[in-house]
């Protein structure tokens, strides 16, 4: 199960380090300070309910097997 977990971090940092490294860099004070932010506001949300999905899974089985453990 470690493993999987070590899999899935990694996975994940590799897919977010290409939104980061896209972005261009400030204007060397010749930019209208004024202008329209641009960021990758919504860039995230996928990769969140992925996370919440196997999170909330991992849970309920491990409820499961203490269960019938018992």
């Amino acid at each position: 199960m470690k493993i999987i977990r070590i899999i899935f971090l990694v996975f994940f940092l590799v897919l977010n380090m290409s939104s980061v490294l896209s972005q261009t860099p400030p204007c060397p004070g010749g930019c209208d300070p004024e202008g329209p932010l641009e960021g990758p506001i919504n860039e995230g949300l996928p990769y969140l309910i992925v996370a919440g999905l196997l999170l909330g899974t991992a849970v309920i089985y491990r409820n499961k097997t203490k269960k019938a453990s018992i």
